[in-house]
């Protein structure tokens, strides 16, 4: 069957040696048989005690399932899967199955457990096991000691009745030279795995001390004192004197003791992890003192020349305190009081304070360390898969929880290559901690797929290049049939012509599967095969083509390694459908060996045909942005971008001593040739940069080192362009500069632009005007306001004689020429109406200089043209369909117009043909969309809505568009479709509507002919006389009255209302069964001018004359 599965709520699994187990909310239970590759069916919910099973475990010859309220035991992997014990538990809360049976817990009454197969006896509910009886050995003396097992009673092993005799030469020296050492203690007893459990309780030596020898007797006293047995606070020292001959001894004994408070040291002092920086972390040791009150730690920015006592500290601020005794760590912000700063390095020490306020003895000062704000972490996992019972292009994502203390959102970037960083990409969505760590992302249907996760901080920090990346997923729809695509036929590789070797090129034929989406080239060498491989199993993914029209690639490494020039490889190409379904073990595999075709000559990629550089905006400069066009090298291995303080034309020197090593050339490294796939412009971030010694300004020297960015520091920047075989351009480099600029502090404009070029648009209808202008030298740019009035002027904003807002405001980078449509008060342009124009720079700072600026005029022509963008292509094939009641999706074919860069959608209540006239939602470059209340805040479903999508290039879009209607939602969920003539015509060919347009035809034909003949002259030739001779017909002339009545024909509508009735008669013939009956649309059809002769031979409006004969009309009724 197709879903193997009976529900897809999964209620328990469990699994073996040889399968799988699967219980859902509905039966019957699944096996998966993974000997035989096949599903199976089990026990139906109606052949087991309790359903559904909530926990399941197998040993691999049976399966213990357990319900609500009761438990039983099925075969694993026979065809029957029978059962074969099953009780009534209540409260039970899981099952295990092990090698001495059969056991199941309860919430309330303790474990429950069956004999092992084939018995599956239940067991005593309580047992327990006893060593009686119990034997010890001590120092090869045994007792009984059976009648001795109680709690609490002590079981004397040495006496002085009954000592023990050990080896007095060995042992380790302890307390007044006694010889200690360690006497195994041996339990024995016939019951095996019997539970025991000992425990030493008291341990009693004799000392004899010489109180004549002073040297030692304090020692040793204080010795006794401290081994002592502590009670409520008092140590017991029993003490006996003994003379070494008979007489009598008077003894003074004064002990004077002072106390000595549990010192504390500190064990580790470190930087905070994964936080925004200002934090050290403290951890120290334990103390139990009795009258205990707080730990307190002190940190300071500057060493203590010595210990510090606890008159040294009253004076400095508490930094942390901590008056839990077990509580050994703590964070710590400030150094006596001062928040920390980072980079700077701190000392800290802790003390204790006791509960009469005095202070105990300080710890050893630990430092220094310093505190730094540390790039996120990435989050350690991620996932993503099709949403379930999601629109296509609905990807669900999940990931781990990013773990720093300063997090302010993820971020999830997206591409459609292969990657293994996320440089140069763009933001796909941010997802804030408080919304969880799981998001829907939409993307293009049916196209591969690579995610890139990052965590951001409040600084704005995240690790660009240690990005969770997962990928390839494929957003869908559907359901997924589990049919990989075809075997691909055809596959060949060659040696890659005219290179440098190391590349091999591949082909196949694109495979015909409907739900392909994408190949994977696989490769292996160094292997032997006793026949030709069919399987790529044990084979290394090479390349991956993101689509399944190309049927072509070059392979140039294996196992992220370079391939070997004139070594074998076996090569195997592979499709995967949208639900990543392939099929490994029927491949065409063949084989190639790359070679060196250059004959040793190196031919290094072109160099970087147009770069830029700017100031990264909203920093405290200590950022550049660059963009450079992409590279069209077919062997392209990498970009290297660098940035110096000194020109970058020649970086040979650098190349040569530090490579592409960031840690001493200051360079970044991207390895995607582009980023999307309109090989738009890369554009880059970078935080450090290469600065030497201010005398060496020109030449690059060991003195260079890389560095954070510093602001007010010109920087200049270029991109090299490297091949798989190393080669790279390292002189005449084509090169951009920027100073880098706080704009916290920034208060300095960006100079007033000079060269503005203002033009009638070619071809239009005169309702718009072109704009150029050179790009601003300001490094910090982020915008440009386009101002545009009917009127002069030279200043602009409020109080000035110019507009107060812009009508245009564009990137710092924009696409030339910017059209201008809209004047300032919401006037169009008009065909005559001169126009003045200015253009105004716009740092980052929002700083910008609105005063005698350049201004520009001119006035519009029209052309004849109404629809400039006419030359785009239309849009057809599209289709607009309700989805969940309240929105509609778009979709639509794709144009084949190279020129298209995208679509754009609009709405409106009313029929139109010029998008103009209706509401703009959207645009994308897909051909499908989905207009939601939040594109459209206006949409209902209770109401008419025409759609119309358009194409549009780097100019202009299509205004002449074909709306289509879509009525209201009803409980069909209607879809509306584009209609062309060509269906109206098959809608109409129905075989009723021809019978009826056949049958009036020819009645009309008929009546023509009758009334045409009784009203034409009369005409008594020969032929006529022979008819009338001949059918009997009266000779009295037709333009006379009749002397006699004569029944009259049958009336016109009386024929007419005859054909339609047999027409309706044939249409309704009853089959025996339900007819299909197409929709007829409503026509409206087109009068055409009425023909005036017509009307005039066939009498219309005029006095009929009566007939003069009378003319047998049954052959009609014949007819029919």
């Amino acid at each position: 069957r197709f879903d193997q599965l009976p529900s897809n709520y999964v209620t328990a699994v469990a699994s073996d040696y040889a399968g799988l187990h699967i219980a859902t909310d509905v039966g019957p239970m699944v096996h998966y048989d993974g000997l035989s590759d096949e599903f199976e069916d089990g026990l139906a919910s109606f052949q087991l005690p309790s359903w559904p099973v909530y926990r399941m475990s197998s040993d691999g010859t049976h399966l213990m399932l357990m319900g609500l309220n009761a438990m039983a035991i099925v075969e694993s992997h026979t065809e029957a899967h029978s059962s074969v014990k099953s009780a009534t538990v209540q409260n039970p809360t899981n099952v295990a199955v092990g090698a001495n049976g059969f056991w199941l817990t309860t919430s309330d009454a303790g474990l429950r457990g069956w004999t092992p197969a084939s018995a599956f006896d239940e067991m005593e509910s309580q047992t327990a096991r006893y060593a009686n009886p119990l034997n010890i050995g001590f120092n090869s003396q045994f007792m009984d000691i059976s009648n001795m097992t109680h709690p609490g009673y002590a079981i004397e092993l040495v006496s002085p009745n009954e000592p023990v005799l050990l080896n007095a030469s060995v042992g380790q020296p302890g307390v007044h030279g006694l010889m200690f050492q360690t006497v195994p203690l041996i339990m024995t007893s016939p019951v095996s795995n019997a539970a025991v459990w000992a425990q030493s309780t008291k341990l009693r030596y004799d000392a004899v001390l010489g109180l004549n020898d002073s040297t030692g007797v304090q020692d040793g006293l204080q010795l006794a004192i401290n081994n002592g047995q502590l009670i409520n606070g008092t140590r017991f020292v029993p003490i006996k004197l003994i003379a070494p001959s008979n007489g009598s001894i008077e003894v003074r004994l004064t002990y004077d003791w002072v106390r000595l408070d549990t010192p504390v040291e500190i064990s580790d002092m470190y930087d905070r992890p994964d936080d925004g920086g200002g934090t050290l972390t403290v951890e120290w040791t334990l103390v139990h003192d009795s009258d205990f009150s707080r730990y307190l730690v002190y940190v300071s920015d500057q060493p203590w020349t010595g210990l510090p006592t606890d008159i040294d500290l009253v004076g400095r601020i508490i930094d942390k305190s901590e008056s839990i005794h077990s509580r050994l760590r703590a964070d710590v912000t400030t150094a006596n009081g001062v928040p920390l700063i980072d980079g700077v390095d701190y000392y800290a020490l802790v003390v204790v304070e006791y509960n009469d306020g005095r202070y105990g003895l300080p710890s050893q000062v630990f430092g220094p360390v310093t505190t730094s704000n540390e790039v996120p972490t990435p989050p350690e996992w991620a996932t993503a898969q099709p949403l379930d019972g999601g629109v296509a292009g609905d990807l669900e994502t999940e990931w781990a929880r990013c773990k720093a203390i300063d997090l302010l959102e993820t971020r999830i970037y997206t591409s459609t290559q292969q990657m293994t960083n996320i440089l140069g990409l763009s933001v796909e969505t941010s997802v804030l901690p408080t919304e969880g760590n799981t998001t829907i992302l939409n993307l293009d249907p049916g196209r591969p797929y690579w995610l890139g996760f990052t965590c951001v901080d409040t600084t704005g920090q995240e690790d660009l290049m240690n990005a969770t990346i997962i990928g390839p997923v494929v957003p869908t729809g559907g359901v997924n049939d589990g049919i990989p695509p075809a075997k691909l036929e055809n596959v060949w590789a060659i040696d890659t012509p005219d290179d440098e070797g190391g590349r091999i090129t591949v082909g196949w034929d694109a495979s015909s599967a409907d739900d392909c989406a994408y190949y994977v080239v696989y490769m292996i060498t160094g292997v032997v095969f006793a026949t030709q491989p069919t399987s790529v199993a044990g084979f290394s993914e090479s390349t991956i083509v993101n689509n399944c029209e190309d049927n072509s690639t070059i392979v140039s490494q294996i196992d992220g390694l370079p391939l070997t020039n004139d070594l074998e490889y076996y090569i195997g190409v592979v499709a995967f459908d949208t639900w990543l379904n392939s099929n490994l073990n029927d491949v065409e595999i063949v084989t190639a060996t790359p070679i060196d075709n250059s004959n040793g000559a190196a031919m290094p990629p072109t160099r970087i045909e147009s770069i830029q550089a700017y100031d990264h905006p909203d920093d405290d400069g200590t950022a550049i942005d660059v963009v450079w066009s992409i590279s069209d090298a077919g062997d392209f291995s990498k970009y290297v971008v660098w940035a110096a303080d000194k020109p970058v034309d020649d970086i040979g020197y650098l190349w040569n001593a530090y490579g592409d090593d960031p840690a001493k050339c200051g360079c970044v490294v991207i390895d995607k040739q582009w980023i999307d796939e309109d090989k738009n412009p890369i554009e880059l971030t970078l935080n450090t940069a290469l600065y030497g010694a201010v005398a060496q300004a020109e030449e690059f020297g060991l003195s260079d080192t890389p560095q954070l960015i510093q602001p007010g520091i010109e920087l200049f920047v270029t991109v090299t362009v490297h091949d798989l075989q190393g080669n790279v351009y390292t002189d005449s480099l084509l090169s951009a500069s920027v100073v880098p600029v706080n704009n916290f502090e920034d208060t300095t404009p960006p100079p007033r632009l000079e060269n503005i070029t203002l033009s009638d648009r070619p071809n239009d209808d005169g309702m718009a005007l072109h704009l150029e202008f050179d790009l601003s030298p300001a490094g910090d740019v982020v915008q440009y306001e386009v101002y545009a009035a009917s009127w002069a002027f030279s200043s602009v904003g409020i109080g000035a004689d110019g507009p107060n807002t812009p009508s245009l405001i564009l990137d710092r980078d924009p696409s030339f020429p910017i059209t201008i449509s809209m004047l300032a008060g919401d006037i169009e342009v008009l065909p005559g109406l001169k126009t003045w124009v200015a253009v105004v720079p716009v740092d980052s700072s929002a700083n910008a200089i609105k005063t005698d600026l350049t201004v520009v005029s001119t006035q519009p022509v029209d052309d004849g043209v109404t629809d400039p963008g006419g030359y785009l292509p239309s849009i057809e094939g599209i289709t607009l369909i309700w989805v969940e009641e309240t929105n509609i999706l778009v979709t639509w074919n794709h144009s084949n117009d190279l020129n298209v860069k995208g679509y754009k959608i609009h709405i409106s209540s009313e029929d139109y043909s010029d998008s103009s006239d209706a509401t703009y939602v959207n645009q994308t470059i897909g051909n499908s969309f989905l207009i939601t209340r939040a594109e459209f805040s206006d949409l209902s479903n209770d109401s008419d809505w025409y759609i119309s999508v358009t194409t549009f290039d780097d100019n202009l879009e299509r205004k002449s568009v074909d709306a289509k209607r879509i009525p209201p939602f009803d409980s069909t969920g209607q879809v509306a479709e584009e209609t062309t003539s060509e269906n109206n015509l098959e809608s109409l060919l129905t075989t009723p509507n021809l019978l009826v347009a056949g049958l009036a035809i020819l009645s009309l034909l008929l009546l023509l002919a009758i009334v045409r003949g009784r009203n034409s002259k009369s005409q008594k030739d020969k032929e006529w006389e022979i008819q009338t001779a001949t059918w009997g017909i009266s000779d009295d002339p037709w333009d006379t009255a009749p002397q006699t009545t004569v029944p009259p024909p049958p009336a016109a509508p009386l024929q007419t209302d005859s054909l339609f009735d047999a027409a309706d008669r044939i249409e309704r013939q009853d089959i025996g069964r339900e007819q299909y009956v197409s929709q007829r649309p409503v026509m409206n059809p087109i009068r055409s001018p009425v023909d005036e002769t017509l009307l005039n031979d066939l009498n219309v409006g005029k006095p009929q004359k009566k007939s003069e004969t009378g003319i047998d009309t049954s052959f009609l009724d014949d007819l029919l």
